[in-house]
């Protein structure tokens, strides 16, 4: 009946990151979980052309390890768009990520942005620039990057100009694109999906054990469906919600409009109802609950 996802990545790099005894963090460290949020980065997004993914897996991996994401915001690939969105978020949160604009291209100016943002300048990593050709080498490709050489070769090179005062870390060691850390919380990483996941997934677990000074707790979830109509429902909810948000528990309802099968002879509609926190014992209490004073059953 409950959900629950976690993981025990290990990173090789410590990054400089705001902890909870930083009272400019410790401000916004809610109800014992650390805060988030994610900045998706890309015209394509905002014109539809590509479905961002990268922030619905973040949000998934952070419920997993009790991260309270707080605000998931997509801008266009405009310099000052970039640095007035991600300069806001680390300002309210503790952790913060964003995807896309690092490739070789014109429109990959996320790095710029930043570093203008932070008060820094772009440089070249040399560390990256070494990985970057000790593995694309090793895969058979020809084009190498050279900050002094062929016209693709300066585009290739352009993705290891990184904001001088940043941190650069390489959570995988098969892949040479880092994960830059800029203003001691913001986490730059790709947009490519394939590669989010797996830096997210050698990297967030480790960062929020040491952000938190434990093993992390991750929320749970419990699913309540019922045939009664959210008019009917609604008072329910709100007497439960007073009742169980000192347990730091949150309800939701879903309306759910694929048919249902389950009376012989009748379509009829749902109403899933969620309840999400930390403490499994409460949540399934309040599962149970619902269950009884709404005609409910339990969904795995």
């Amino acid at each position: 009946m409950l959900a629950r996802w976690q993981t025990g990545s290990i990173i090789r790099a410590r990054p400089l990151v705001r902890r909870l005894t930083d009272p400019a963090a410790a401000k916004h460290h809610t109800a014992g979980h650390l805060t988030a949020a994610f900045c998706a980065i890309g015209n394509e997004i905002l014109n539809g052309k590509v479905l961002d993914v990268n922030s619905h897996l973040f949000a998934r991996r952070c419920f997993g390890l009790g991260v309270n994401v707080q605000r998931i915001e997509v801008v266009p690939d405009q310099h000052d768009e970039i640095g007035r969105s991600v300069k806001q978020l680390a300002r309210n949160h503790q952790i913060v990520f964003t995807s896309g604009g690092i490739g070789p291209t014109h429109d990959d100016i996320t790095y710029n942005a930043l570093a203008h943002a932070f008060d820094s300048k772009l440089t070249y990593h040399l560390p990256t620039l070494d990985r970057m050709r000790r593995i694309m080498q090793k895969r058979g490709v020809t084009t190498l990057p050279d900050p002094h050489g062929s016209a693709d070769q300066v585009a290739c090179a352009r993705m290891a100009l990184l904001p001088e005062k940043a941190q650069v870390l390489y959570p995988c060691e098969e892949l040479w694109v880092p994960i830059v850390c800029v203003a001691g919380n913001v986490h730059v990483l790709p947009g490519i999906p394939g590669l989010f996941e797996r830096l997210l997934d050698a990297y967030l677990p480790e960062l929020v054990q040491r952000l938190g000074g434990r093993r992390p707790q991750g929320f749970v979830r419990a699913l309540v469906a019922t045939h009664l109509r959210e008019p009917v429902i609604a008072p329910v909810l709100e007497e439960m919600q007073r009742r169980y948000e000192k347990h730091g528990i949150q309800l939701g309802s879903y309306p759910d409009w694929t048919p249902q099968h389950d009376v012989p002879g009748k379509d009829r509609r749902r109403v899933v109802l969620s309840v999400v926190g930390s403490d499994r014992a409460r949540v399934e209490d309040c599962q149970t609950e619902l269950c009884r004073l709404l005609a409910g059953t339990p969904l795995q």
